[in-house]
């Protein structure tokens, strides 16, 4: 555990050095990570985007086996509450995977508290899964840090994932907005063949730059490390150090 963490700090300077040169979005840039949560303020707001990941990356693990992923999604909010359908399919068409989600938030004092339930159908296997999600997230820590702890447990595994995150907002023009973000993930049976406890350390990196009022183009670089991985389990063989990124386009209203 501790040569782990020796690794990931030796690594982390040359990944931003590489990662500096790239683009970033302050929110999260990855299309294979769905449904923004939308508090809206009575008010009502639409969010989609679509893009291209070079790989699926889930609970730290490469879940496609080395297959790029294309993905989009709707989302819509009013006031509380907000909602959203998502769509990803593999480079090699044996893969496809629907989302459908409903969330309730708040916000009190600066943090930001949000339920979720997602419903998900994987259409070729003739499969689904229910998950309900719950998290918050305070965004007025010194040096516009911004810190996230999520949990979503599976109904059909009986486990949760966890995932704690500390994110880096910049804003370099009018145009660009940029983040850093460092995330741990932590299993307990979500992963059900895989071991329990902590399993990855990701640095996330990227840009969105706004073409017009609503529409904006994005990408995004992550570098993840695998800890603790036993190679024994079936569920920890896509647990591995590896680099991914991807590209997408957005539309707000």
């Amino acid at each position: 555990m501790f040569k782990e963490f020796l690794k990931i700090c030796y690594s982390i300077p040359v990944l931003i050095l590489l990662a500096s040169r790239f683009l970033c979005h302050a929110h999260e840039s990855e299309t294979s990570k769905p449904f923004e949560k939308i508090h809206a303020h009575q008010s009502f707001e639409a969010h989609a985007h679509t893009g291209w990941e070079s790989l699926y990356f889930s609970e730290g693990r490469d879940a496609l086996n080395g297959k790029s992923l294309w993905a989009g999604s709707l989302e819509v909010g009013y006031d509380h509450f907000s909602g959203g359908v998502w769509y990803g399919r593999s480079s090699n068409h044996q893969y496809d995977e629907v989302q459908y989600n409903l969330a309730f938030t708040q916000e009190i004092n600066g943090f930001q508290f949000y339920a979720g339930y997602t419903h998900l159908v994987f259409a070729k296997d003739n499969e689904s899964d229910d998950e309900w999600s719950a998290g918050i997230s305070y965004g007025e820590l010194p040096f516009a840090f911004e810190t996230s702890l999520d949990a979503y447990y599976s109904m059909d595994a009986e486990g949760t994932f966890f995932e704690w995150s500390n994110t880096k907002l910049f804003n370099p023009s009018d145009e660009f907005e940029c983040s850093l973000s460092g995330i741990f993930g932590w299993n307990e049976r979500y992963v059900s063949d895989g071991h329990n406890g902590m399993n990855f350390f990701s640095v996330n990196l990227g840009v969105g730059k706004l073409i017009t009022e609503n529409f904006s183009l994005i990408g995004h670089i992550n570098q993840s490390w695998a800890i603790d991985r036993d190679l024994n389990l079936a569920g920890d063989q896509g647990l591995k150090d590896f680099f991914h990124f991807g590209l997408g386009v957005e539309f707000e209203l």
